[in-house]
């Protein structure tokens, strides 16, 4: 039991540690721009990058969604007054001629979705770590109490919840503001579990010497 205890607690500390170092690195030093950036920019890309909130994506959107409404019904009418053999490349040709406002609403689309999978991410960090959390200190509980492998049953489930919504699950994409904010509460849950971890090592290491 003993070095089943030590084997989890450092393979545990060995990954938050690695994920830490992960973290910062993408937070405050990796690159996040190109040189290339200059010749792929749009204005629908510049004003993706400076929301501050999801209400002003989604106003963006809106009159860029009905536009391509009001194109597809418009293209719909004009598709049916031509032969099979036109139809597609009628279609084609709409959608080329038409490549901006149809660009637009893809991207300010794509831009939504990314936020919203960013803010579902957050949510379900905190959720599930608590839960993690949870089953970590019945854990510790239970092996106080002298039940070491209901503790153990308990201690690994929990370790695992907590290192697994803590770990990199992400690209920079979207708003940097809520990729910031997502990357920042996993930095933080990161930090906080390695203190638990290494707080609960600590005592228990102490308590063994005393009882020596």
């Amino acid at each position: 039991m003993k070095a089943l205890k030590i084997t989890v607690f450092i393979l545990a500390l060995l990954v938050l540690a690695t994920q830490v170092a992960r973290h910062v690195y993408v937070r405050y030093l990796e690159p996040r721009t190109s040189v290339l950036d200059k010749f792929e920019e749009t204005e629908t890309k510049k004003v993706i990058q400076r929301a501050t909130t999801l209400s002003e994506l989604v106003e963006e959107y809106d009159p860029a969604r009905k536009r391509v409404d009001q194109l597809d019904k418009e293209m719909q009418i004009e598709l049916s007054k031509k032969n099979s053999d036109d139809y597609y490349m009628f279609e084609e040709k709409w959608k080329e001629d038409y490549k901006q406002e149809y660009q637009q609403e893809e991207e300010l689309k794509s831009a939504i979705q990314d936020w919203e999978e960013k803010s579902k991410e957050i949510r379900e960090l905190y959720v599930f770590w608590a839960f993690g959390l949870f089953f970590f200190a019945i854990g510790i509980f239970m092996l106080k109490k002298g039940f070491n492998w209901i503790g153990m049953a308990f201690i690994i489930p929990g370790i695992v919840e907590m290192i697994w919504w803590t770990s990199p699950s992400f690209r920079f994409a979207g708003s940097p503001l809520e990729f910031d904010r997502l990357l920042n509460n996993k930095l933080g849950f990161t930090i906080v579990t390695l203190v638990v971890f290494i707080t609960v090592w600590y005592f228990s290491e102490s308590k063994r010497k005393k009882n020596l």
